[in-house]
């Protein structure tokens, strides 16, 4: 049986240990989205309530600077930030997984809907110390 034919009749190739690189990146995205999901909330309560301010004739500058006004710059910047990081580090580990799989990239391009060259910087390694970090 071939790699690939292992791969999609769904067997564990034997042999390989430790965690998969792709199961952890999705692992992060995962927790990404969970722990993003009471900011979205709080985030949108901060949107409806600066439309409000605006409807109601208010300048922006003065709805911006109104320290009792709610500034979701900030935590739309870091909610933004965390989900752009964890799903390049998800889609950067599928590629290389898929190519270790024998998968071809013109195939792995076609599958995400990119360019070769896109999956050929994907899979190119990174290095040291230029992992994606999550925004504080």
């Amino acid at each position: 049986m071939t790699k690939t034919e292992e791969v999609e009749s769904g067997e564990d190739r034997p042999g390989e240990t430790g965690e998969d690189p792709v199961v952890v990146a999705l692992a992060l995205l995962s927790d990404v989205a969970a722990s993003s999901a009471d900011d979205l909330i709080s985030l949108n309560e901060n949107l409806a309530a600066l439309r409000n301010h605006r409807v109601r004739g208010r300048s922006w500058h003065r709805i911006i600077s109104d320290v009792d006004s709610p500034n979701p710059l900030p935590s739309l910047t870091v909610i933004a930030t965390n989900f752009a990081r964890a799903s390049g580090a998800f889609r950067r580990a599928l590629a290389v997984g898929l190519r270790k799989e024998g998968m071809q990239v013109s195939e792995i391009a076609a599958l995400f809907g990119v360019s070769r060259q896109r999956v050929s910087a994907l899979i190119r390694p990174r290095p040291p110390g230029e992992n994606e970090q999550l925004a504080d």
